[in-house]
């Protein structure tokens, strides 16, 4: 008996047994139509496999779809409704190899999201969620709840006390979602014609349920003073730099004696290939010296002629001495990469975790402060002159573009001194205090109440 005489009529997806099965309904080119209870699938071949491919919509949308895919086949073009099945775990991989290889994100930043999309791989492991075609938007809702039931410690460590997710870190770790499934959608890996579920998400109207969205916090002009007067000679050389060029922790402790140029009066911020760095903008900038920046790095850097310009206490102190001596940081770069070709030669197939290790533990041994040590010794300052509450060494580039905003300097040259890709991105770090507030007001003010009386 043939199939379709035992189908009710008009294609209803059902047997007359009422039961749910495949049902053809029109052949359109290469392109066969099924309905299945009440959806429409297009079946095809494509690179010698068959594609069973749902279409959203009645059986005009299917047609339509069918024509287009059929188009494309004859025309040895990719169907225009393809894509491939993906686990959770092969796009994670993908997309970090991306970030890291294609567009040559810095180390730290590529940690950042590995730590982020380790969540999701956690959620989708438990929740049994297969491939990432299936993540719809309440999945997305589901992963924010499960999230807020979970803890970790403070800066993705693996020891110290736990603490439930802020909204801070939900938010993060969901727009790392989003930018990993919009690449997943331009490699194909998603359903054409679909929207990013994580685009879909109100990211930005997350709240912590009792309590006030976080106040970005930058040192009044007092705290400032005590925290600079709290400071020892080392300490002083670890955050003066930072607040007076609003630096990155990474860019003042990977500097070299080679990157300042006393004849010309500059700093030389640019990434470090040989040490597995790179600036976060991958913006190179020079930035002019200062007087008392001269006089701070002429004595941070003595008689050396390689090495870092920054070394860390016991270096500073004298009470250890570096590893090795360079006549110039070329040598020193060059012995860098004779680490990782001495690794490469023992194991063709060591990865790139192994050597950056081993060039960051010689790093260490040369002087270089770690960036955890920079955070220790802000937050052992912080808590002395009584403001626990900053945390983050962060604070100073903050506390730089606020008062360069407050002087009235152009954004456009403090972008150029902090190496902010966007005025955009500026703008985030600029946070105008009361004082500047009320400045504004009574300029204002002052405006409208001349024009006041001219009019009377």
């Amino acid at each position: 008996m043939r199939r379709n005489q035992d189908l009710l009529p008009k294609h209803t997806g059902l047997t007359v047994g009422g039961n749910i099965k495949d049902v053809k309904v029109e052949r359109i080119g290469n392109v066969t139509i099924y309905k299945r209870g009440a959806v429409y699938y297009l079946y095809y071949r494509e690179n010698l496999k068959t594609q069973r491919r749902r279409v959203e919509g009645n059986l005009a949308a299917a047609k339509a779809t069918a024509a287009k895919v059929s188009a494309a086949l004859d025309e040895e073009r990719p169907s225009p409704i393809g894509f491939k099945k993906i686990s959770p775990s092969e796009c994670v991989t993908g997309f970090l190899s991306y970030i890291e290889d294609v567009k040559g994100l810095a180390w730290r930043s590529v940690d950042r999201y590995r730590a982020a999309l380790d969540r999701l791989l956690d959620y989708c492991k438990e929740a049994g969620t297969k491939s990432v075609d299936t993540i719809d938007q309440g999945e997305v809702e589901d992963f924010v709840k499960w999230l807020r039931g979970q803890t970790r410690a403070r800066n993705g460590s693996d020891h110290g006390t736990r603490d439930s997710y802020k909204t801070g870190g939900i938010k993060f770790i969901l727009s790392t979602c989003r930018t990993l499934f919009n690449w997943a959608g331009r490699r194909r890996m998603l359903p054409p014609y679909t929207e990013n579920p994580f685009s879909q998400f109100p990211i930005d109207q997350l709240r912590d349920p009792e309590a006030d969205e976080e106040e970005i916090r930058v040192f009044t002009p007092k705290q400032e003073e005590a925290f600079f007067a709290a400071c020892s000679d080392w300490q002083k050389a670890l955050f003066v730099p930072l607040a007076t060029y609003g630096m990155r922790v990474g860019e003042w402790s990977h500097l070299l004696i080679e990157n300042v140029n006393f004849a010309e009066g500059t700093i030389h911020i640019c990434s470090k290939p040989e040490m597995f760095w790179r600036v976060k903008t991958a913006r190179r900038r020079k930035l002019p010296l200062t007087d008392e920046m001269t006089t701070l790095l002429k004595k941070l850097i003595g008689k050396r002629t390689a090495g870092f310009v920054l070394l860390n206490e016991p270096f500073y102190d004298g009470v250890q001495k570096p590893a090795m001596k360079f006549k110039t940081d070329r040598d020193f770069r060059r012995h860098l990469e004779k680490i990782v070709a001495d690794l490469e030669a023992k194991n063709p197939q060591v990865g790139k975790r192994e050597k950056r290790r081993a060039v960051s533990m010689f790093c260490t041994s040369m002087g270089q402060v770690l960036v955890r040590r920079v955070q220790a010794a802000f937050c052992e300052l912080t808590e002395k002159i009584g403001c626990p509450e900053f945390t983050r060494t962060h604070d100073l580039r903050h506390l730089f573009a606020t008062r360069a905003q407050e002087a009235g300097t152009n954004p456009i040259i403090v972008s150029q001194i902090t190496g902010h890709r966007s005025l955009d991105m500026l703008r985030r770090y600029t946070h105008p205090g009361l004082a500047a507030t009320r400045k504004a007001i009574e300029q204002i003010g002052l405006v409208s109440s001349q024009a006041a009386g001219k009019q009377s």
